[in-house]
C-alpha cells in the first residue's frame, strides 16, 4: 500500500512541477496532494507541525507567485491591471497556440494587446510592459522550480 502511495505521490509532484511552466496546471493543488499523500504513507505526527505548517505555506505560495511575479514584472514595468489580466489569458492561451515557447509568448503579447486596450499607443512603453510580463513569468519559473527541487531534496532526506 505504501509503495502505491509513493507512486501517487510522486505522479502529483511530477504534475506539480508542469505546472511550474504551465500555470494552467495547479501546481500548488498537486503539491499540496503530494505532501500530503506523503503525510499519509509515513504517518503524519512523523513530521511535526512545523514541518505541516511551512508545507502548507509554500502549497500557498505556489498558488499566488504566478500572480504576484507576473503583476509585479508588469507593475515595474509601467503596465495596468489591463496588461495584467492580458499577460494571465496569454499565459493560458499561449501555449495551446504555440507549443513550446507558447506560454512565454502569451504572457508577452497578452501584457501588450492588454495595454493597448487600455490605451497604451507608445511602441516602446508596449515593448517595455510586455518584456516585464515575460520577465515576471521567467522569474516565477525559476522561484517555484527552485523551491520545489530544495524541498523535494528536504523531504526525501525526511523520509530516508
Amino acid at each position: 500500500m505504501d509503495v502505491l502511495l509513493y507512486i501517487v505521490a510522486a505522479v502529483c509532484y511530477i504534475l506539480a512541477f508542469i505546472g511550474v511552466i504551465y500555470p494552467i496546471i495547479p501546481g500548488g493543488i498537486f503539491y499540496g496532494a503530494a505532501i500530503i499523500i506523503i503525510g499519509f504513507a509515513e504517518g503524519f505526527s512523523s513530521f511535526g507541525m512545523l514541518f505541516w505548517i511551512v508545507q502548507g505555506l509554500i502549497a500557498l505560495f505556489l498558488i499566488a507567485v504566478d500572480y504576484v511575479a507576473n503583476y509585479f514584472g508588469i507593475q515595474k514595468s509601467g503596465g495596468t491591471k489591463a496588461a495584467a489580466w492580458g499577460s494571465l489569458i496569454g499565459t493560458v492561451i499561449g501555449p495551446f497556440i504555440i507549443p513550446g515557447v507558447g506560454i512565454l509568448i502569451g504572457a508577452l503579447l497578452g501584457a501588450v494587446v492588454g495595454q493597448m486596450i487600455s490605451g497604451e499607443t507608445s511602441i516602446r512603453r508596449l515593448g517595455k510592459i510586455g518584456i516585464g510580463s515575460a520577465a515576471g513569468f521567467l522569474a516565477s519559473v525559476v522561484i517555484k522550480g527552485g523551491l520545489l527541487v530544495a524541498n523535494l531534496v528536504y523531504v526525501i532526506a525526511i523520509i530516508l
